[in-house]
This record gives C-alpha cells, sequence and structure tokens, in this order.
C-alpha cells in the first residue's frame, strides 16, 4: 500500500473526507486502491461511501450478511436533540438553496444567519441570553459532527460541508417532520 493509500485510510477514520483536503490521497481512494482500502475497513466492518460529484467521503457500519455475526458497531448512532436536529435540517435546506442559485462549491454561513434561522422556530423567552447560549451549542455540536467547519482567520462565519447530503435524505427529512409536528402540537422545545 502507498504513502498517498494510507492517508486516505487516515483521513476517513479522521471523518469526512473531503477530495479538495487532499488531491493525491482522493485519488488513490477513488482509483487503483479503492479495493485494498475497502478491503482494509472491510475487516473491521466499516465501508467508505464515496460521492464523486460532490467530493467527499465517509465511512459506514456495513450490515452484516444473513450468514454472517454482526460485529459491535464502530460508529454508534446518536440521539440529536431538538436544536441539532432542526439546525442540521436548516443547513441541509440551505445547501440545497445555495445549489440551486451558485456555482461555487462552498456554501458560506455566519453563526449570525444560524441564529437568526434557528430563533424562527424557538418559543418567546424571557432569558434571550440564555437561549442565545443554547443555540451556540447547538452550532459548536454541529461543527463536531462534521457538517460545519470554521473558515480559518474567520471567528464566525462557518462553512456546509457537502457531505451533510449523504447523511440528511428525505426519509430523514420526512421523519424530522413527524417528530417537529409532535413538538409543536405538545408544545415541546427541548
Amino acid at each position: 500500500m502507498n504513502h498517498a493509500a494510507r492517508e486516505a485510510i487516515t483521513a476517513l477514520l479522521k471523518g469526512v473526507f473531503e477530495q479538495r483536503e487532499n488531491e493525491k490521497a482522493w485519488e488513490e481512494l477513488v482509483g487503483e486502491s479503492f479495493g485494498t482500502i475497502s478491503d482494509y475497513f472491510a475487516v473491521i466492518g466499516l465501508e467508505p461511501m464515496i460521492d464523486e460529484a460532490e467530493g467527499y467521503a465517509f465511512l459506514r457500519q456495513k450490515e452484516a450478511e444473513e450468514e454472517e455475526e454482526a460485529l459491535p458497531k464502530l460508529i454508534p448512532a446518536r440521539e440529536l436533540s431538538y436544536r441539532v436536529s432542526l439546525l442540521i435540517v436548516l443547513l441541509r435546506k440551505r445547501i440545497a438553496d445555495f445549489d440551486m442559485q451558485n456555482e461555487s462549491i462552498r456554501a458560506i454561513v455566519s453563526k449570525e444567519e444560524l441564529i437568526g434561522d434557528l430563533l424562527l422556530f424557538m418559543p418567546q423567552t424571557f432569558n434571550e441570553v440564555k437561549l442565545r447560549r443554547e443555540l451556540e451549542s447547538a452550532i459548536k455540536k454541529v461543527e463536531e459532527l462534521g457538517f460545519l467547519k470554521k473558515l480559518r482567520g474567520e471567528a464566525h462565519v462557518y462553512e456546509i460541508r457537502r457531505a451533510i447530503k449523504a447523511f440528511v435524505d428525505a426519509q430523514w427529512l420526512s421523519d424530522f417532520d413527524a417528530r417537529l409536528q409532535a413538538y409543536r402540537e405538545a408544545g415541546l422545545w427541548i
């Protein structure tokens, strides 16, 4: 296995790997070394998921075959809070709108824009400072999940990572809409 293939493996282990982060490693991932890299991860029950058109890749837990015994989960499913889920949906919608309106590959958004979007779905409160702190915490969590990337030299400006498209699909949005409706009906805002 060559050095660029090992760099691709390392990048995948860190999270979402974008083509522009390392062109040489990306070429190995989608090219000659794909089989070797896939075999490497298959041993531990993972598989690389690649979207060449969007230029990103990530690891996903491989489903066990019928005759195989399932391996322990390495990538845990996380239950997200209402605010974090809402922000992810809003980011997914933003990137869809951005794709229709712009030719640039990077979707850029400020923290204030994100907070403004979230406030539309929050109940009126007397403690605006506390609410703002909670919304900033949700933004930080989404950044930790890898859907937002802080721009260098910019304190409060983010790039929406294109990999969000793979995680937030039509089924996920539908499930979220049902939960959102339940929150509205119950008056719960977690």
